[in-house]
């Protein structure tokens, strides 16, 4: 028995769409992908993930568009796609969410303006300069990391 609906085929985009994102794995996934965690072992690491799930995961990923594999053997790394990093706004809802439910919580996420520093306060533009909020300028400060923040990666190459 499946543990969930197949939604894939669903009429409606947000069903589609859940059926490739709703996934805790997927989501902690692409977190790392966009920190600068490209190789298995990285990803393994950094999410807590077991072998066999992450594989999984990376498949389904790869299936549904989001990432590709590159390389071969130990080296073998994985790179976000531009649909992986068309992501980056619902993890930021994600990052703005997590205030609303723990606001004084050690572990929060940070998403500021690399263009000018402005703490966002939308997923997608920053209200102070108007600019994206994508991998190429947003950048993060993760409490459990020392509050610094740091520039994403894009999910390019390993």
């Amino acid at each position: 028995m499946p543990l969930r609906s197949d939604w894939s085929s669903a009429t409606c985009p947000i069903a589609r769409s859940a059926d490739v994102l709703a996934d805790p794995w997927v989501l902690l996934i692409l977190r790392e992908m966009f920190s600068g965690r490209l190789r298995f072992d990285e990803l393994r690491e950094a999410t807590g993930a077991a072998d066999s799930v992450l594989a999984r995961r990376l498949t389904s990923m790869a299936d549904a568009g989001l990432v590709e594999r590159e390389g071969i053997g130990s080296r073998a790394g994985y790179r976000l796609t531009d649909a992986g990093r068309e992501t980056l706004p619902i993890l930021h809802a994600y990052a703005r969410f997590s205030r609303v439910t723990d606001p004084d919580g050690p572990w929060g996420l940070t998403v500021s303006c690399g263009r000018c520093g402005e703490v966002a306060a939308s997923v997608d533009r920053c209200i102070a300069c108007d600019a994206p909020l994508d991998a190429d300028s947003a950048r993060w400060a993760r409490r459990s990391m020392g509050g610094a923040p740091f520039a994403l990666t894009g999910g390019a190459s390993a």
